[in-house]
């Protein structure tokens, strides 16, 4: 039953239907409600992505709810303590701080937003960036999640939807290449269709240096080196056109001149480039040449990289040219990671983004939403610089002073940790909403009280694009507020009140799905009302039209209605002999752990995973303390042996603040996504010296009185 409240026998109690808070899934399941309070959780049959299924974090979600540690007043630095103020005090420092940069220079203000965010603060956060802060500085941590893929299909198709089709397409596919994908452990119910399409005969490739929990599922794994993704699309390229496999999708732009490279791609360089043999190169290219419906899926692992929009592009050409583009159970798509990372890109929060997916460069985009904001298109700031730019910029001499950090933690999750805690650290102004207390939060001079999942109404977009209800249980507990008042409360607080005086918070949503009209993601025939009876796949660009489950059919929104591919771009292969650290995630865990770390139910630990040959060469053995440097850092971490990851790589999960972004570079950027260069950087190996006391003082943050220490 679709409805917010479902029937119970008990009076005293309330069910109540909404949606999971991690991955982008977003499974839907009941809450149990006694005494304003979810005592238990319980899967829906009726899900229309799940199926009735959660993950082990879904069902433990409950236990962050009223923790310990969970933030219920405002905490304002003094004498370089936070400590408990009201909110009167607290939104004087917000006006007393931030007024006088908006007089002079705006830009000095930053934002930094989240991939988890519902639809509506997405789109309240960007329009408080411009509206109310008139700052271009606004970026989110959806950067590092699908970025580039994400720029790569705006590229050839004219927008990006990460999956164009229903997820249950994946069970008719009969070749499913997982290209650095661990579904496994980062969106467990969707195996449910990878087994399916195994069950039915479909041949399932886990394309990743580490045989993971998905690879020892799918029963066939290629370990390429990090980086070389891109490659061996092209290699595959290169078969389909000497076995006269090419029939494209439909006419586009730059074909001949991507057919022409693929000759540079024989299977003797494509295999000697990514440290594969030669035979299971030809083994695959024969697979994907017989299949009928050949699916390419996409995680982070080709595109956390400095050039993985043309690693995505390479593989959008493939599927492009060899005519399985938007065929439903074929194709492309990309798999989202973030809870509400495809609507969380959509609607504003990105640096050079409108809502409805519209560009802050484009004069008409401005106009339309100027128009509905009541402003002037010349108030809309321009385009400003991407997420890890703008967090370069912070503390530095005519950059940004003070910086507003709704739900994330970049602490922990952005490459070059500890540069990154340094520029934090030189900020005049550090402001943090959000739920708990994360090592950001730590770094604040002023943290908020936020709302969670079940604490607050909204929409999120999963990775199919399908537009789902989050429904509100209870109240937010002690003098936490929803994170959409907060925002307009700053608004108030800066003396911009114009345009942040909801009444209700159906009133912004109304407004949301108003403001996406005519946009490439339209969300404009939704309503509370039509979710309730179903979720749906933008676009939905009328009341009682249809929802949109196939995107990507021709002809695409782009000036001529054609598809136009890129020729892609990769840097020679590496010239050093020694080993790469690549990072990625844990099943037990999620994005920065500032949740699933506190959860009890959820154990796991810090280790670096090393092959058996690589550990025995250095003389390491399990448990041992070794210590792993790259240019940016070095970490003493104990060894967990993996003889399913190549012995030239090294593993490490970045959910703890000693985690391996304290390796990666903050430098490294894809010229098109801004993508950082999180999955391969050369590091050394070495067992810690005996003589080194404490050596296992790298270890996650401790807490006191809910604060990191």
């Amino acid at each position: 039953m679709p409805s917010a409240l479902l029937p119970n026998r008990d009076p005293s109690t309330r069910v109540v239907r909404t949606t999971c808070p991690y991955c982008a899934v977003q499974c839907n399941f009941d809450l149990h409600v006694e005494n304003n309070l979810p005592v238990r959780v319980t899967p829906t049959k009726e899900c229309p992505v799940a199926r009735g299924t959660v993950c082990k974090k879904g069902l433990s979600a409950l236990n962050d709810l009223r923790h310990p540690d969970r933030l219920t007043q405002p905490l304002l630095r003094k004498n370089g303590e936070l400590v408990p103020v009201g909110w009167p005090e607290a939104l004087a420092y917000v006006s007393d701080a931030l007024r006088p940069l908006l007089a002079t220079r705006p830009d000095a203000v930053g934002v930094f937003g989240s991939g988890s965010l519902t639809n509506e603060k997405a789109y309240l956060l960007g329009k408080f960036a411009r509206l109310a802060l008139g700052t271009a500085n606004i970026d989110y941590n959806g950067r590092y999640c699908m970025a580039s893929a994400a720029t790569a299909l705006s590229r050839t198709v004219g927008y990006d939807r990460g999956l164009g089709f229903p997820l249950g397409d994946m069970a008719t596919s009969d070749l499913i290449l997982l290209v650095g994908a661990n579904i496994a452990e980062t969106l467990p119910p969707i195996m449910q269709y990878l087994k399916s399409a195994r069950d039915r005969g479909a041949a399932v490739y886990s394309i990743d240096p580490r045989a993971t929990p998905t690879a020892k599922v799918a029963g066939r794994h290629l370990a390429l080196r990090p980086g070389t993704d891109g490659v061996l699309a092209l290699g595959l390229l290169h078969l389909m056109k000497a076995w006269g496999r090419i029939r494209p999708t439909a006419p586009a732009h730059g074909m001949p001149e991507v057919l022409s490279q693929a000759d540079d791609y024989p299977p003797a360089r494509v295999a000697h480039e990514c440290g594969i043999g030669e035979d299971e190169l030809l083994t695959l290219g024969r697979l994907y040449a017989g299949a009928h419906k050949p699916l390419i899926l996409t995680g982070r692992g080709p595109e956390q990289h400095a050039h993985g929009t043309d690693t995505v592009q390479a593989y959008l050409n493939l599927a492009f040219l060899t005519g399985h583009f938007g065929k439903p159970g074929g194709g492309y798509g990309t798999l989202t990671g973030q809870g509400n990372g495809q609507g969380g890109r959509e609607h504003g929060q990105k640096a050079d983004q409108l809502p409805g997916a519209r560009s802050l460069r484009n004069p008409g985009h401005r106009a339309e939403i100027a128009a509905l904001w009541g402003c002037s298109p010349d108030a809309l700031p321009q385009p400003g610089v991407s997420a890890q730019e703008l967090l370069n910029a912070c503390g530095e001499e005519g950059g940004i002073e003070a910086l507003i950090v709704l739900g994330s933690n970049p602490v922990v999750s952005a490459p070059g940790a500890g540069q990154v805690r340094e520029r934090l650290e030189a900020l005049r102004h550090l402001i943090v909403i959000d739920f708990l207390p994360s090592e950001t939060a730590g770094l604040a001079t002023l943290v908020l009280p936020g709302s969670m999942w079940c604490e607050e109404e909204g929409t999120t977009t999963n990775l199919e694009g399908r537009v789902q209800r989050r429904r509100k249980a209870i109240t937010a507990p002690g003098a936490a507020r929803e994170d959409w008042r907060i925002l307009c409360d700053l608004a108030a607080a800066v003396g911009r009140p114009w345009g942040f005086t909801y009444a209700t918070f159906r009133e912004l949503q109304d407004e949301f799905f108003r403001a996406t009209r005519g946009g490439l993601a339209d969300y404009s025939g939704l309503s509370a009302e039509r979710l309730d009876r179903a979720s749906a796949q933008w676009p939905v660009r009328s009341a009682d039209g249809p929802d949109t489950p196939y995107a990507y059919a021709p002809t695409y929104p782009t000036p001529d209605g054609l598809a136009k591919l890129h020729t892609p771009s990769f840097p020679p292969p590496p010239d050093h002999q020694g080993l790469t650290l690549t990072t990625g995630r844990l099943g037990n865990q999620y994005q920065s752990g500032t949740q699933t770390r506190r959860n009890p139910a959820l154990r796991a630990s810090l280790e670096l995973q090393v092959h058996p040959d690589t550990a025995r060469e250095r003389g390491l053995n399990p448990g041992d303390l070794a210590r792993v440097t790259t240019r940016h850092g070095t970490l003493d971490l104990p060894v967990a042996l993996n003889p399913g990851l190549r012995p030239d790589t090294l593993f490490m999960p970045f959910h703890w603040e000693a985690s391996a972004n304290l390796l990666t570079s903050p430098d490294r950027l894809d010229p098109h996504s801004r993508m950082p260069a999180f999955k391969a950087t050369p590091a050394t190996l070495a067992p810690v010296p005996v003589a080194v006391p404490e050596a296992r003082a790298v270890r996650p943050a401790l807490l006191e009185g809910g604060v990191p220490v």
